[in-house]
């Protein structure tokens, strides 16, 4: 082949692979402001959450973070339109451990933990409490469990409505232990403390930032915490565990994206929310809310959500009772 024409065959090869290879790039991620929805309202925990580490996410990824809030109907309306999203990684969804309840207890859920979502990184950890008031003849998790099973429907505990995770920890307690206590829900959780403190109900689950007041000034005590084991801030609460064995509950706060996000996006994402976490003042301001700071990886994130509902799965007939 004389050689001018070797050299425009060359060149040519050349200008297909370069339009090739230019068909393929793909824009570096994010190439326009991040939107965090997440399902409660402006101001509540978890859109605090969300505020608190947009700065530092915003830094690292070059592009605006935008926290939308969209309540209503157990974090529903902001999974649904999450999902809807394209999976490009600029909408996220701050997800709570209760959707992943939702998910594995509601058979009319429109959603699935399990297949509709991309898993970035947790935010947040946190056990609840089981609570007693001072004036409660209980002194030990073991008494109170023995007298639900000596007395059958005897006990009451409070929680914050059917179907969701402080419910169903007990519920899941129940029957691992064959104990037996009728459950009061409650929508003001504030009555739900003063009830327990007066002895109007036996006992309550929930956050220790919901009776913090109370335990700090003798109205109520805690008698155990549902972290397999002893949690750093409140250490002289026994874990569930010892009494109950193999018993964890541990609720969570996380960031998720729609399912199919490339892997290369939600490694960055990973690693933009590891570094927010790290930050001391986000970290101090996180435990000052009553929650643990932890960032994991996607794959250990995709692990606790596929335990958790293997764990909430069995218990849905309760959400129905």
């Amino acid at each position: 082949m004389p050689d001018g024409v070797r050299r425009r065959a060359l060149l040519g090869a050349a200008a297909v692979l370069g339009l090739s290879s230019g068909a393929r790039a793909q824009p570096a991620f994010p190439t326009k402001p991040i939107r965090i929805v997440h399902g409660y309202s402006a101001a509540s925990n978890p859109d605090t959450i969300a505020r608190l580490i947009a700065p530092s996410l915003m830094e690292t990824l070059g592009q605006s973070v935008i926290v939308d809030p969209k309540p209503g109907a157990g974090e529903r309306i902001a999974a649904q339109y999450l999902i809807a999203q394209p999976p490009d990684g600029h909408t996220l969804y701050l997800i709570t451990g209760g959707a992943n309840v939702i998910s594995a207890t509601d058979p009319q859920a429109a959603f699935s933990t399990l297949k509709d979502f991309t898993y970035i990184s947790t935010l947040t950890m946190f056990p609840f409490a089981i609570v007693v008031g001072a004036s409660s003849p209980f002194r030990s998790l073991s008494d109170m469990l023995e007298t639900a099973r000596k007395n059958p429907g005897k006990l009451s505990y409070g929680h914050g409505g059917v179907g969701n995770t402080l419910h169903l920890s007990v519920e899941y307690m129940k029957a691992k232990t064959g104990a037996q206590m009728e459950p009061v829900a409650y929508k003001d959780i504030g009555q739900m403390v003063a009830d327990v403190i007066a002895g109007r109900v036996d006992l309550a689950i929930s956050t220790f930032t919901v009776f913090q007041g109370p335990l700090k000034n003798g109205q109520a005590r805690a008698l155990g915490v549902t972290s397999k084991e002893r949690w750093a801030h409140y250490p002289d609460v026994q874990p569930i565990n010892d009494v109950v064995p193999d018993y964890e509950v541990v609720s969570w706060l996380g960031l998720a994206g729609p399912a199919g996000m490339p892997t290369d996006v939600t490694d960055r994402l990973a690693q933009a929310v590891k570094v927010a976490i790290a930050l001391p003042d986000v970290r101090s301001r996180l435990e000052s809310m009553g929650n643990d700071a932890v960032s994991s990886t996607p794959a250990a994130f995709r692990a606790r959500i596929e335990a958790d509902y293997a764990k909430w799965k069995p218990l849905a007939r309760f959400v129905s009772q």
